[in-house]
């Protein structure tokens, strides 16, 4: 399945003004608005159309003291939605982003956090949370029984999994797994997600700390 990347002018404002309430949001909260890179994407098959926002995690944990975990707090979460009014949708793997759905297209509910691919035991694994949304957000009303329904559950991780940015997790997924077929999907709640996220602070503290003795070194 080829992924296309949007090339519309009638994104191009919404993207600037997504990027720039971002920022206001973020640092209304005490959080560093750094992002390594924004990409505009869309799945063909669903017409699911999706603006990541990567956080740049090594500069965060190298000049803040900010836990990776407060920019997935539910409340900034909820804050950006209501700003945007858009669903928001968190996303773990190499690092933290977000992804703001501009358009939903064919799918109906969507996972609220994602923790994209790894390997378990040889198995290929991808997490997701799927949560009730903030009312204010306008999205669609789907029945909670939604969830119980693999094949949608499964078309909904699958259009992200087509437009994830990170294309070279995404290519190293593609070598543990048959054409086409999508990696096992484990639902989680959002405490599980939030330990995933806790790697990262750990990373953090780790980076710090080797910044630290590099700088006492040099000093």
């Amino acid at each position: 399945m080829i992924v296309q990347t949007i090339d519309s002018q009638q994104y191009v404002q919404q993207t600037r003004l997504i990027r720039s309430k971002v920022s206001a949001v973020l640092k209304k909260w005490g959080l560093m608005p750094r992002f390594k890179r924004w990409r505009l994407t869309q799945d063909p098959e669903t017409r699911m159309i999706v603006l990541f926002g990567v956080l740049s995690n090594r500069y965060i944990a190298t000049h803040t003291s900010i836990p990776f975990r407060d920019y997935f707090d539910p409340r900034v979460l909820h804050d950006l939605a209501n700003e945007l009014q858009l669903q928001v949708v968190s996303c773990n793997s190499n690092g933290p982003r977000y992804a703001f759905i501009l358009d939903r297209g064919q799918l109906g509910k969507l996972p609220t956090h994602i923790d994209f691919p790894f390997v378990d035991d040889g198995k290929l694994m991808v997490r997701v949370v799927y949560a009730e949304l903030p009312q204010s957000i306008p999205v669609p009303p789907v029945e909670v029984a939604i969830i119980d329904d693999q094949a949608l559950v499964q078309q909904g991780v699958g259009a992200f999994l087509k437009v994830f940015d990170d294309i070279k997790l995404r290519d190293d997924a593609a070598l543990h797994q048959p054409a086409r077929e999508l990696p096992k999907i484990v639902i989680i709640d959002r405490e599980e997600f939030n330990k995933r996220i806790a790697e990262h602070e750990a990373e953090r503290l780790k980076i710090k700390h080797i910044k630290s003795l590099l700088d006492q070194a040099v000093g």
